[in-house]
């Protein structure tokens, strides 16, 4: 029995939704109206290094104006998330002007003909974005209908993205967390990091798969909450793993974003970092070929690294050309420091 709970009517101010049931899809209401007329000036990319509701104004207010002209209500958002409860979509709404905005939860445990039978709302959609949570929870639709629908919203000039899991998901491979999940069940406050990544980069719970394959991604693997998470290590250990692997080609590439931060990227491949105060932009981290890495061993090896942290700091994503100058940094798992030089220092 298909399972899917359309809580409320459309209206540009909803009241609070009921929590939706185990195993139940949940539809919240639209904010605003449905406009038909949007113009979609893309294929783009919206990534955040954290959730929806840490993205900078600018970055929503950048995806508006390029789903519409400069005046007035334009494009139609819908964000799909995977656990948790409502994201602010009032926020969405009210700050980037959107035409319209809706959000569809759909619970982890929700079986695949309710998941498929989410698409007609994807259709009307001239962006998708991906909510935070365990990016486990999306690797489970893979193959689906629901994101080939997200496909064809990106091929017909539309834009995809997100946030925290909804931005780990989008790399040409993704850390997908699924087999952390399995070894670790019930354990909410297990996470693969740095420490442990480099201490041992085959350790069983490191796990990969790919959703899209979006160019400007092309042989990348995203990461999130960069430098307040101290991610730089975890991301260089999936590129060795990758690699050793022979998942991926060399050099093989990683896009680490941290809190605060958004990478933007229009239809020529082109990105834009938009910033908040504090936050430090994004970092390409490139491994240009195969490591020696054994089970148990501590991670050795050399990468180059380019920090695009201003914000409005613009870089071809495309043709992985950042703009600023290389630096190679080595990277040592065996103690700390594990890096020479100090890659969030550059």
């Amino acid at each position: 029995m298909l399972a899917v709970a359309l809580v409320g009517a459309a209206s540009p101010s909803p009241g609070p939704a009921p929590s939706p049931t185990a195993c139940t899809t949940t539809v919240f209401p639209m904010l605003g109206t449905r406009d038909a007329r949007s113009v979609r000036r893309g294929p783009g990319l919206l990534l955040s290094g954290a959730g929806l509701l840490n993205v900078p104004v600018s970055a929503m207010q950048w995806l508006r104006n390029h789903l519409g002209g400069l005046s007035g209500r334009a494009g139609n958002v819908v964000v799909l998330s995977a656990s948790g409860g409502r994201e602010d979509e009032d926020g969405l709404y009210r700050d980037a002007t959107f035409a319209s905005v809706q959000e569809i939860l759909i619970p982890p445990c929700t079986d695949a003909a309710a998941v498929d039978a989410l698409v007609p709302y994807v259709n009307g959609a001239d962006a998708v974005l991906f909510a935070g949570g365990d990016q486990a929870n999306y690797a489970r639709w893979k193959g689906s209908a629901l994101i080939r629908a997200v496909q064809a919203v990106y091929a017909r000039g539309g834009f995809v993205g997100g946030g925290s899991a909804g931005l780990a998901i989008q790399g040409a491979l993704d850390y997908d967390s699924v087999a952390a999940d399995r070894l670790h069940p019930g354990d909410d406050d297990y996470a693969v990091t740095t420490q442990n990544a480099l201490h041992d980069p085959l350790e069983p719970e490191i796990s990969f798969t790919s959703l899209f394959a979006w160019p400007a991604l092309a042989d990348t693997i995203t990461d999130t909450h960069f430098v307040v998470r101290n991610r730089f290590g975890r991301l260089v250990a999936f590129l060795a793993r990758i690699v050793d692997d022979k998942l991926g080609p060399t050099p093989y590439y990683g896009l680490g974003v941290d809190e605060g931060s958004v990478v933007l990227v229009d239809s020529a491949g082109m990105a834009t970092v938009r910033t908040k105060p504090n936050s430090r932009g994004a970092y390409l981290v490139r491994l240009d070929g195969p490591v020696a890495i054994q089970r148990g061993q501590p991670l050795r090896t050399t990468v180059d690294v380019a920090h695009i942290g201003r914000d409005g700091e613009r870089f071809d994503l495309l043709h992985k050309r950042p703009g600023v100058a290389w630096t190679r940094v080595q990277v040592d798992g065996a103690r700390p420091p594990f890096y020479r030089p100090d890659p969030y220092s550059l």
